[in-house]
C-alpha cells in the first residue's frame, strides 16, 4: 500500500512540475510572439514615417526581445530617424555583437556614423567591414563615399571599381564613379559610367542626380549642347538653382547661343545677385557678342 501510495505521490509531483514547465514556457513563448508583433509595428510605422510610434512600439518590443537581432537594429533605425544619433550607435553595436557580426549591420553602422559626420569612425567600421567580408558592395560603397568627401578622387574610383565588380546593376554606384572620374580629368570614362547608370531607368525617368552628373560631364567634354539639354531637364525635375542655372548660362555662351545664355543669365542673377559664375557670364557675353559680329563682317 505503500508503495502505491509513494508512486501516485511522485506521478502527482511530476505532473505538477510539468504543468509549472509547461506554463512558463507557454508565458515566454507568448512573450516573444508579443514582441515580435510589435516589431512588425514599429517598422510599419517607420515606413510611414511615424518615427515617434516607431520608436515607442520597437522600444517595447525590444524589451520582449531583448536578443532579436531584428527588433534591435530596427529600433536603431528608429532613434537614428529621430536623431537620437548616440542611441541609435549603441543599440545597433549591440544588434551587431547578437548577430555575430552580421556583414548589413556592421556597414550600416558606419553609414550612421557618415551621416553624423564622425568620420573617423565611419572609416574605421568600413576598413573592420571590408576586412571581414570583403566581397560585401556596401562596404566598398562606404569606403569609396569616405575616399570621395576627403577628395580622395583616385581612392573613391578604386573603391567604385570594387563595389561595382560585385553588385553591377546599382545605377547610384555608378553615378558616383562618373563624378569621381569626371574629377579626374576622364570625362569618356565618366559619359560610359553614365550610360551604365541610365539604362537602368526606363526613359523620361531619370533621377535627379543622374541628370545633374550628365550636365556636368558633358560639360567637361566640350558637348555643350548636350549639357544644356540635361541641365534643363535636370531643372525640370527639380527646381532651378543658381548653381544649375548658371551652368547652362555657361553652356549656352560656350554653344555660341548667346541670347539663350543672356536668359539664363538673367534667371541666374534674379536668383543670386552675387552669384560669381553668372557674374563671370555677364564679363564674358559682350565680349562673345563683339567676336561674332567681327566674324560675320568678315
Amino acid at each position: 500500500m505503500q508503495v502505491v501510495l509513494r508512486l501516485v505521490l511522485a506521478g502527482t509531483l511530476l505532473a505538477l512540475t510539468g504543468c509549472a514547465a509547461f506554463s512558463r514556457h507557454s508565458a515566454e513563448h507568448q512573450k516573444v510572439v508579443n514582441g515580435r508583433l510589435l516589431t512588425q509595428q514599429g517598422v510599419d510605422a517607420l515606413q510611414r514615417g511615424d518615427v515617434e510610434r516607431a520608436e515607442s512600439l520597437l522600444s517595447k518590443a525590444k524589451k520582449s526581445c531583448p536578443v532579436d537581432v531584428h527588433t534591435r537594429s530596427q529600433y536603431a533605425e528608429a532613434l537614428h530617424r529621430k536623431g537620437d544619433i548616440d542611441g541609435a550607435i549603441v543599440e545597433m553595436k549591440e544588434a551587431i555583437r547578437i548577430s555575430g557580426d552580421d556583414a548589413n549591420l556592421m556597414v550600416r553602422l558606419g553609414r550612421i556614423y557618415y551621416l553624423a559626420g564622425r568620420l573617423p569612425e565611419a572609416s574605421e567600421q568600413a576598413d573592420q567591414s571590408i576586412a571581414k567580408y570583403p566581397r560585401n558592395a556596401d562596404a566598398w560603397l562606404l569606403a569609396g563615399d569616405l575616399a570621395e568627401r576627403r577628395g580622395d578622387w583616385k581612392g573613391a574610383e578604386a573603391c567604385y571599381l570594387r563595389c561595382a565588380s560585385f553588385a553591377e546593376d546599382l545605377p547610384p554606384v555608378h553615378i558616383r564613379l562618373a563624378r569621381t572620374q569626371r574629377h579626374l580629368s576622364q570625362p569618356d570614362r565618366s559619359l560610359a559610367s553614365l550610360t551604365r547608370a541610365e539604362r537602368a531607368y526606363p526613359q523620361g525617368e531619370a533621377p535627379l542626380e543622374l541628370l545633374v552628373e550628365q550636365g556636368y560631364t558633358c560639360q567637361a567634354a566640350g558637348r555643350y549642347e548636350s549639357a544644356c539639354d540635361y541641365f534643363v531637364a535636370a531643372m525640370e525635375k527639380g527646381a532651378p538653382t543658381p548653381e544649375l542655372m548658371s551652368r547652362l548660362a555657361q553652356c549656352e555662351l560656350a554653344a555660341g547661343r548667346i541670347a539663350r545664355a543672356e536668359w539664363a543669365l538673367r534667371q541666374t542673377l534674379s536668383m543670386d545677385p552675387q552669384n560669381a559664375r553668372g557674374r563671370e557670364i555677364a564679363a564674358e557675353i559682350p565680349l562673345a557678342r563683339q567676336r561674332m559680329e567681327e566674324t560675320l563682317r568678315r
